[in-house]
């Protein structure tokens, strides 16, 4: 079951986690599963005939098709695949906020949403597809989607400075930053800081914030077999338990514990049984 990253060298690398490649069929009886958010944009090349499918989160018999490629804008909401839809995909994790480079659109149109990428790479979507599926070796994917994001950048390879540093300082304490610390040591009114950061990241800096403090929580109790909730809601800023609570539930559509207990190897998938 081949499951591979690649890291981009820099530039690309400021921008994008990693491009990653998966084949095989997901163990376990579950046929669906939520995606849960991490604030940042997802593009998904699905390498069989299939057309990509997102479920409604409150109806699995209904769904939105998206071609053979689809960009996932960051989000605060989880969404709904099915596990047949991913045996042999490609994709590409951006960093937060390492989206908008690519698109001529702002990242905030994208914003809990999921977009068909030919409706803003056109024809480029399809003969990129094209030429993957014919290359020798995964590597060689990595390297044919390397050489065409830098042959078709939209925009500078560069966050506004104000930006830049918003998110190096939300990304250390997601849960001890706020818009008033942030303004105060960059010159910018409130106003103006919140639309530059939301045009460039896709989501406001609070949503943002509340984002990255439900993937600590998330990242601490991956792959363990027991949690202590109480210290770790402490730990990660929230001021009491039902407000932890509430925002999980919010961010995933399941509480703490049933996540603990129904984790995948990927951490972010929640399975639907």
């Amino acid at each position: 079951m081949p499951s591979l990253r690649y890291t981009p060298a820099y530039p690309l690398g400021q921008f994008i986690q990693c491009f990653w490649y998966w084949e095989g069929i997901l163990e376990g009886a579950h046929t669906h599963e939520r995606l849960m958010p991490n604030g940042e944009a997802t593009i998904v090349f699905n390498l069989r005939d299939e057309p990509i499918r997102i479920y409604r989160s409150d109806n699995l018999q209904q769904f939105d098709t998206y071609g053979h490629a689809v960009l996932s804008g960051a989000r605060t909401n989880y969404f709904v695949i099915d596990t047949v839809g991913q045996e042999r995909v490609l994709g590409i994790q951006f960093q937060p906020g390492g989206a908008f480079p690519f698109f001529r659109e702002p990242a905030d149109a994208m914003e809990n949403a999921s977009v068909t990428l030919e409706d803003l790479w056109r024809t480029r979507v399809e003969e990129l597809r094209e030429r993957m599926l014919s290359a020798p070796g995964i590597s060689v994917m990595f390297h044919i989607l390397e050489q065409d994001l830098l042959a078709q950048l939209a925009r500078p390879l560069a966050w506004h400075p104000a930006v830049n540093y918003a998110l190096n300082r939300i990304r250390q304490t997601p849960h001890g930053t706020t818009i008033t610390a942030i303004t105060d040591q960059i010159g910018l009114s409130p106003r103006r800081f919140i639309q530059l950061f939301r045009q460039q990241v896709g989501l406001t800096p609070k949503a943002f914030s509340r984002v990255r403090r439900f993937q600590q929580v998330i990242q601490a109790v991956h792959g363990i077999g027991n949690a202590d909730w109480t210290q770790i809601a402490l730990d990660c800023g929230y001021y009491d338990q039902p407000h932890f609570i509430h925002d999980f539930q919010s961010f995933s559509g399941v509480t703490p514990s049933v996540y603990l207990a129904s984790a995948t190897m990927h951490m972010n998938h929640v399975p639907i049984v």
